[in-house]
């Protein structure tokens, strides 16, 4: 099988067919524009798809590229030619026409229909695909989908580091012992800017948690780790994601990383979840940087911004009010497929129930 690949606006879409068909292809042909910034991308999936291939023991096929100008009916024959030259059959050439770009999957898809060879085209919010030829064309449903770490590194990411399942199983039991009264254990976290767990007053309970969890001593862990390991706990538990990973750590491209919270994927889709236990937060910076994270994370996508531990809006002791979310920052969160889940007081079940509408219902 020869695969043929077109990079368009929305690349995560040739990820999902590419992986389904691995163990299938003898040669994935990825067509690029020759602009610079879909040269740039291109470049990144290429390396992505020689990255897995590395660590991939069942898929043997070659990874190709060739560059074209999509505006030039020349180049894409030229392309054509290349693309048949290098397949052993026409019969056993598949495009895969998903969101690339229109002019050459318009010319090579009807070149290579009109010769015997096969179309595909991926339905990213349904994860299933059309198998389109000169006869007809069938649905097929994608049944091996990738985890996260095999997302981020065909997106040509490194995954640089993850919280281990084992340490997760291990701190789980005193995790939740931490957050069963999430308000009690935040008054106790605000205590820490101050001074160290031993000299906080009283709190025996939450103190004595964390020195058997061996954590008393690690500040970040207290004030941030615990609500998000909570978090990723309740997700497990609650629903059917492929893959869930908390305390994430990922190079985009050199001396570029990004901490993500929480990353969860589910028939191909890649979600993120930023976890806050704080009394307040600067709203716009965050909707800004989530907006920024999913860019480069996944076109299908979704995130969620969760706050909790203060009001939305409150009145410093200057008497001047202040916001986390303004309606300015929920119009943009809505825009990019961002949820803002700020209340003051955790509710574990509304929590869930807005989880389950944003991430499987919405």
């Amino acid at each position: 099988m020869t695969l043929i690949s077109i990079i368009g606006d929305f690349h995560s879409s040739i990820l999902p067919i590419s992986y389904a068909f691995k163990e299938q292809i003898n040669k994935h042909i990825i067509v690029y524009d020759d602009a610079k910034c879909d040269v740039v991308n291109a470049q990144r999936v290429i390396a992505g798809q020689r990255a897995f291939l590395d660590g991939c023991a069942e898929c043997r096929y070659e990874v190709l590229e060739y560059k074209i100008d999509e505006d030039s009916f020349e180049s894409i024959v030229a392309c054509l030619e290349y693309v048949v030259a290098q397949a052993k059959g026409i019969e056993n050439v598949y495009l895969n026409s998903t969101d690339g770009l229109s002019s050459v999957a318009i010319v090579l898809a009807s070149k290579l229909l009109h010769a015997g060879a096969n179309v595909l085209a991926y339905d990213r919010y349904a994860n299933t695909y059309n198998l389109h030829t000169c006869d007809g064309m069938e649905k097929e449903k994608i049944t091996e989908c990738m985890n996260i770490a095999t997302h981020l590194q065909l997106k040509g990411y490194k995954l640089l580091g993850y919280t281990l399942q084992d340490d997760l199983a291990q701190r789980k039991a005193g995790v939740k012992a931490l957050c069963e009264n999430l308000s009690g254990f935040k008054r106790f976290t605000t205590q820490l800017q101050r001074c160290s767990v031993e000299n906080i007053e009283g709190y025996t309970s939450y103190k004595n948690t964390l020195k058997a969890m061996g954590k008393h001593k690690e500040r970040t862990f207290i004030q941030g780790t615990v609500f998000e390991e909570y978090i990723y706990h309740l997700i497990v538990e609650h629903f059917d994601f492929d893959d869930v990973m908390t305390g994430v750590l990922i190079e985009v491209e050199e001396g570029v990383q990004n901490e993500l919270d929480i990353l969860m994927i589910k028939d191909n889709h890649l979600h993120t979840i930023e976890c806050k236990l704080v009394n307040g937060l600067d709203g716009e910076h965050f909707v800004y940087k989530t907006d920024l994270v999913m860019d480069y994370l996944d076109d299908d996508g979704k995130a969620m911004i969760l706050s909790i531990g203060g009001k939305n809006t409150r009145t410093l002791k200057s008497g001047k009010k202040r916001t986390q979310f303004t309606k300015g920052d929920q119009a943009r969160a809505n825009y990019g497929r961002i949820n803002i889940y700020q209340q003051e007081v955790f509710d574990e079940e509304a929590f869930l129930a807005s989880v389950r509408e944003w991430f499987w219902e919405g």
